[in-house]
Order: structure tokens, then sequence, then C-alpha cells
């Protein structure tokens, strides 16, 4: 895939997560630059989320540094190039902050997952626990072992982090971090949600995969009408 396509898919991903409420004014979503692994592909601090395109993408090295001349990157990249050192499988982080998973967090809750969907994140979801900004390398590389090998981190009382392979699988990671968060919080209102057992989390491992991405991805794609070609 040529730079001038992945940067469109980038910020076609960023796009999304906007229009679902999963990334409001200062989340972003970032991508080793499969050209260069010694760079980070991301959206830049000034750009608006809900009008960003291909040209709001910015490059930094894994230090956090901007490469671009007159860019500015977010202040939280740390999270993004403390995943990428930590984690050689991760190509994708996008940094989020979902209403439900976070309110969840707020009130001392433990993620668990009630749905088919939710068997992606295993067992459970790991609580770092600091709201804080993440805006040092330290704070970063703390983060990133609180995240250990799991796909997804909740950032108590501030946010989340979903981690993949691509783009369009950590949309996907993304989209369901949320939506399990959602089940459970309505299955709390009215009784004790039941977790998913065990063998189903195995059973429903194998919906990770290629074509799930692409069928949630193409179902926002057409919803949302955004199109950078």
């Amino acid at each position: 895939m040529n730079e001038d396509l992945i940067r469109a898919e980038l910020a076609t991903c960023i796009r999304m997560l906007e229009y679902l409420g999963l990334i409001d004014f200062s989340g972003h979503v970032s991508l080793r630059n499969p050209h260069n692994y010694k760079e980070v592909l991301i959206n830049s601090w000034g750009a608006s989320r809900c009008r960003l395109g291909p040209q709001d993408i910015v490059r930094a090295d894994l230090d956090g540094v901007a490469l671009d001349e007159n860019t500015i990157v977010p202040s939280e990249i740390h999270i993004h190039t403390a995943v990428y050192r930590r984690r050689p499988d991760i190509h994708t982080v996008a940094h989020l902050h979902p209403p439900v998973t976070t309110a969840l967090s707020v009130a001392g809750i433990t993620y668990v997952p009630v749905m088919h969907h939710g068997a992606i994140f295993g067992a459970g979801v790991p609580v770092h626990d600091n709201c804080g900004h993440v805006n040092s390398a330290e704070k970063g590389d703390a983060l990133a072992q609180t995240l250990g090998d799991c796909r997804a981190m909740i950032m108590r009382g501030h946010g989340a982090v979903v981690v993949a392979e691509s783009v369009k699988a950590v949309f996907f990671g993304s989209v369901y971090l949320e939506d399990n968060a959602k089940k459970l919080a309505e299955a709390l209102k009215i009784g004790n949600p039941i977790p998913l057992r065990d063998d189903e989390v195995q059973a429903a491992a194998g919906i990770w995969r290629q074509n799930q991405f692409d069928k949630v991805w193409q179902y926002y794609l057409e919803k949302t009408g955004i199109n950078f070609s």
C-alpha cells in the first residue's frame, strides 16, 4: 500500500471512531510506518477529529519527536511509542475516550466479556490505575507494562487503549470494546451480569479475523459516507 492510501485509511479510521463517539477532540490512532518501522504515523495535535483528512496525518520517531516541519504530534504520543517499543507484534494503536468503558472504570466495575464479540479480549481487560495524561516516556512505559500482551486496556477515569496488527483490526477492537461495555452496563441495571464461560471465550476467539474486520469496517464506511479517494 502506498503512503497516500495508508494516510487515507488511518484518517478514515479516526473519522469513523469520532462518528461513533469513541474519539473526541483529543483521541488519536497511530500506525507503525510499514515503509520505515522507526517511524509512526499519527493524527496531528491541532486537526479537528470531525474534519480530519489524510493531510492531517504526520510522522514521529519512536521517541515521540515530530519529523515533519511545522507539525505538532499529540502530547500523549508516548502511549503509542511505548507500545511499539514493547510489542513488535503490534502495528496500530488507538487511544480512545469511550464513555461507557470509562464509566465502568470510575465505578470500579470489573470489565468482563458478556457478549460473543467481547471474547476477543479474553477473560478481561486490565486497568491502568492512573487517570492522568501520558505525556512522558516514563508514563508511556508504565502504561505499556499494564497492557502487557493484551489487546486492550482501560485507563481509569480517562479512556482506553486498543492495539492490533492493522488499522481495520484496531477499529474492530475499538467498536467491540465499547459495545461489550454497553451490554455489561445495561445488565448491571437489571441484575447480575453473567460473564462468558472460559469455553465460550475460547470458542469465540476465531472471530478475530480479516473478514470480520472488513465486514465491520465496510458497514461503518457506508454508514458514514467517508471517502478520501
